[in-house]
């Protein structure tokens, strides 16, 4: 049986206007949907109190990232959310339970997302770029 992958991701990619990630363009902040190609992999960094060690008491972070195909770059806006970058290539990714347990198999694989994209603004966003993820 072939893979339906390639097919699926090219009917999910033309239900929505997307921008790729890529060397030529620069993506755009929410609203705008994007779609990002990239590695999925699970990270942890040190949170509350301190945000320095989780040996030495801080609470463990623990969430999702895309290691990016191709380094993007995005456009910047007046928001403290919308700080231009210039060669991004981990995505943070903000996800609800239910696309937490749809992804965790997926872990160490290339997947595609589309989501709307936001720069880190608090000492829990872990990458300079996050994006919620809509698919």
């Amino acid at each position: 049986m072939k893979s339906r992958l390639p097919y699926i991701a090219a009917l999910l990619l033309a239900q929505v206007p997307t921008a790729f990630a890529g060397p030529d363009s620069c993506m755009k902040y929410e609203p705008k949907t994007v779609a990002v190609i990239g590695k999925l992999h699970r990270e942890t960094f040190p949170g509350r109190p301190n945000f320095e060690s989780v040996a030495n008491g801080d609470e463990a972070e623990t969430g999702f990232y895309l290691s990016l195909e191709s380094p993007i770059c995005t456009v910047g806006g007046s928001g403290a959310d919308q700080v231009s970058f210039e060669s991004v290539r981990k995505i943070q990714l903000v996800l609800n339970e239910k696309q937490y347990a749809f992804l965790r198999p997926k872990l160490g694989t290339k997947v595609i997302l589309q989501g709307q994209l936001f720069s880190a603004h608090t000492g829990h966003h872990h990458a300079d770029v996050l994006m919620r993820v809509s698919n």
